[in-house]
């Protein structure tokens, strides 16, 4: 059951932060219709309530040298609890991935990957099934990304 009630108003304001997390509250409340004072009030109270979890960085990661970029699925060796705990423990320090999530279905986990070269891919894809107790890998790599409605 939702115990948060939230109005057009918020969810502009979750656009806007979406599309650019450093936007001042004046620059916000001028797109969504709000004073500055407003503008912050909601925003507090959005993070107050769990809705706005953060404001984080989007980095190229190509300037960093890590041009590659793809999505690893991965299946565990086992459904043990302790191959659960190696794999998240491995994802947690290594950081070409960059993101992670545990999936329903025939996939065990999804990995963002960002890397330098076809080389440094395989070694973590090696590292993955040695030192994660990861069986079986899929990888694809991601050709260019395209602004969509709410990714900014």
């Amino acid at each position: 059951m939702w115990s948060t009630v939230i109005d057009d108003l918020d969810r502009a304001i979750i656009r806007g932060l979406e599309r650019d997390g450093r936007l001042s509250y004046r620059d916000l409340g001028n797109e969504v219709g709000l004073s500055p004072n407003a503008t912050g009030a909601r925003v507090a109270r959005l993070v107050d309530e769990g809705i706005i979890t953060g404001i984080h960085a989007r980095v190229d990661h190509s300037l960093i040298g890590r041009p590659l970029e793809g999505y690893v699925d991965c299946w565990l060796t086992s459904r043990e609890a302790e191959r659960w705990a190696e794999f998240e423990a491995y994802v947690l320090n290594d950081d070409r991935i960059i993101d992670a999530v545990h999936l329903t279905g025939k996939v065990d986990y999804r990995l963002r990957v960002v890397v330098s070269s076809p080389t440094e891919l395989d070694e973590l894809l090696m590292a993955l099934k040695r030192e994660a107790s990861i069986s079986e890998t899929d990888t694809r790599l991601i050709l260019r990304r395209f602004p969509v409605a709410g990714s900014g």
